[in-house]
């Protein structure tokens, strides 16, 4: 699905309606338990409302060591604050000190990340802190990109269905219209696009569109066909249905590879002054 660019106010309109969603602090603690979740997270943790020491919620994300030593915990504080209301220094500050130790009093070892997860912005200071130190690492998530991070992860969000008149005629733009018989002569125009499977490469044939057969004469035994540029002159089956003789050309065209792996690729057919013309995607 593509999304559209929202317009600056328009967005502004939104972010402060996903404010409006949560009557309390903790209802947009217990959302983020969700979003944590659906983009990718595991383990995801609401802590308790009182005594939390600065930390709302905790989480991991798993690396590759089976292990769990390339696990990496993240320690979220949310602040449901209005958009006129920015995040200070001094919070990211309390942050990384709640982060240094556990609830009970333990070190913290040094695979964690904190974020901290706001519906309004950062002032200048409080970006600056949260990179002042590469050790304590904090990743900061404003109204907006929460908001964009919701759009993309389909989270609460319904779509209207919106008709992109350009996206419609090119759709159709590159593709010409035929009868039965059909004549094209502009170089670029092509009757159908027919895709060689990998079943076509193992049997060594080229299935011929009903279109382009329907030109070809009942007594020709043999056809021209220039073949991404090449010209050949390939064997038609007695059934009018395929073309043969044409394993070479196909590993020239990398449908087979060097490790004889069939590759199957889109083929487009065109005639020209009664000639077919078959170009590979």
């Amino acid at each position: 699905m593509n999304y559209l660019d929202l317009p600056k106010e328009l967005k502004k309109e939104y972010i402060q309606a996903l404010y409006d969603c949560f009557v309390s602090p903790r209802d947009f603690e217990l959302f983020l338990n969700h979003f944590l979740q659906k983009i990718g997270f595991d383990e995801v943790v609401t802590t308790q409302y009182v005594g939390d020491k600065g930390i709302d919620l905790t989480c991991i994300k798993k690396g590759i060591d089976v292990g769990g030593i390339d696990t990496i915990n993240y320690y979220i504080q949310a602040k449901r604050y209005k958009l006129s209301n920015k995040v200070q220094a001094k919070e990211i500050r309390d942050l990384k000190g709640s982060t240094k130790r556990d609830k009970n009093g333990n070190v913290l070892n040094c695979n964690f990340i904190n974020v901290l997860i706001t519906t309004s912005d950062f002032t200048k200071g409080a970006i600056e802190e949260a990179i002042s130190n590469p050790n304590n690492p904090t990743i900061l998530i404003n109204g907006e990109k929460l908001l964009d991070m919701c759009i993309e992860n389909g989270i609460g969000f319904t779509y209207k269905p919106v008709l992109v008149k350009e996206t419609i005629k090119s759709l159709f733009t590159e593709v010409s219209v035929c009868d039965s018989t059909p004549v094209i002569t502009i170089e670029n125009d092509y009757i159908v696009s027919r895709e060689i499977t990998a079943n076509d490469i193992r049997a060594r044939i080229l299935i011929i569109p009903q279109l382009i057969k329907n030109t070809i004469s009942a007594n020709d035994e043999t056809i021209t066909v220039v073949f991404n540029g090449s010209t050949y002159q390939l064997n038609i089956d007695k059934t009018r249905r395929y073309l043969g003789g044409v394993t070479d050309i196909y590993k020239q065209s990398g449908l087979i590879n060097e490790d004889n792996i069939f590759i199957s690729k889109q083929a487009k057919w065109k005639l020209v002054d009664n000639v077919i013309h078959i170009t590979i995607e």
